[in-house]
């Protein structure tokens, strides 16, 4: 018998957003005062992070789960 994943697409979806989201906030940091460049690149950290958890939850093999923060 061969084990069938069910993948919610919707996670999938939702972790692709909030990995863009990161990518625009590290983008945006470096044009910004050290405080606030600073405070930027820690919640792209934290979105990747939440990103990485959604892939997980979603069903996506571990291969292709993007590494988190």
């Amino acid at each position: 018998m061969r084990d069938v994943l069910e993948i919610d697409a919707e996670l999938v979806e939702q972790a692709h957003r909030l990995r863009q989201r990161a990518q625009s906030l590290r983008s945006q940091a470096t044009s910004l005062p050290d405080v606030l460049g600073s405070a930027y690149r820690r919640r792209a950290s934290e979105l990747e992070f939440e990103s990485w958890v959604s892939e997980l939850q979603a069903g996506l093999p571990y291969d292709q789960v993007h590494s988190g923060a």
